[in-house]
């Protein structure tokens, strides 16, 4: 499902709600005995419901207390743990970003962990969809994932909605710049498609409608970093998929070649393309190759 706003909103919050397009891959519920904890890793973004009972949210070692009805959002993914204080009934979501690097961009701009607390209480959009997905989840009716799917999304918005409302200064032209600027995130847009492609700042300032000067400082100030180090990672992050294995067709087969790598992002020599990786990743492109195998 995605979240997007009416064509008539043009308040910042529905641009940045816009611009994520927030789609659920999972959504699954967990009983937590007292004093079980449960881990959870990867990069997507994790909802979580706290349906009964009390617990110990921990991610990037703080320790933070949840209680019945009260949801959580980490935006960034990554390890965080699920201690239950009492018997817990925990639902779970994972969702992806439809809306482009643009999004995922936007994305990086939240900290790290967003909660909202007793949000049924305070919010009757949130109690609405928390009712429809405890009736989705106790009917098991046919499509009920595609529609708990849905309404997980609409919680992951509420919630970031929420925190954007009370937290965030939309009237400030920082805040307005990091959640809307089209002209970047065509500049982006284009880094993403071809990483490979011999980009100039000069280039990219043009699909950005900018001039040279003005384009760089504007994607400093948005993207946190310069174009064409923003560029070198991109290109260092594609690169380890490439040598994995990930980027060929049907999968499989061991992986690009260090020089096929180095080729397929613009690099003139293997030489340059293994300095560039061994900065970024740590080890050589021949290692890191032969650890993914």
């Amino acid at each position: 499902m995605r979240i997007v706003s009416g064509t008539a909103d043009a308040h910042p919050i529905s641009g940045f709600l816009a611009s994520l397009r927030l789609t659920a891959t999972t959504v699954g519920s967990t009983a937590l005995p007292a004093g079980r904890q449960r881990a959870f890793d990867g990069h997507e973004i994790a909802l979580h419901l706290l349906d009964s009972g009390d617990a110990c949210i921990t991610a990037s070692g703080e320790c933070s207390i949840v209680r019945a009805g009260d949801l959580v959002v980490l935006p960034h993914g990554g390890e965080h743990a699920i201690t239950a204080i009492g018997d817990v009934l925990l639902t779970t979501a994972r969702l992806r970003i439809d809306g482009g690097p643009f999004g995922t961009l936007l994305a990086g701009a939240l900290p790290a962990l967003l909660m909202s607390c007793s949000a049924a209480d305070t919010d009757p959009v949130v109690a609405g969809v928390l009712t429809a997905l405890r009736a989705e989840q106790l009917a098991a009716r046919p499509g009920s994932a595609t529609v708990q799917h849905g309404l997980a999304a609409v919680l992951a918005a509420a919630v970031i909605r929420r925190w954007v409302e009370t937290t965030c200064n939309p009237a400030d032209p920082e805040w307005n710049l990091t959640l809307r600027d089209p002209h970047i995130a065509r500049a982006v847009e284009a880094i993403h498609a071809e990483p490979g492609a011999p980009w100039t700042v000069a280039e990219l300032a043009r699909l950005a409608r900018s001039s040279r000067s003005a384009f760089s400082e504007q994607f400093r100030r948005t993207v946190g970093e310069p174009p064409l180090g923003y560029l070198a990672r991109v290109r260092m992050e594609r690169a380890k998929v490439l040598l994995a294995g990930g980027g060929r067709e049907g999968g499989g087969g061991g992986g690009y070649s260090v020089g096929q790598t180095a080729a397929l992002l613009g690099y003139r020599s293997d030489e340059a393309f293994s300095r560039a990786f061994r900065r970024h990743a740590g080890a050589s492109p021949s290692a890191w190759r032969r650890a993914a195998r």
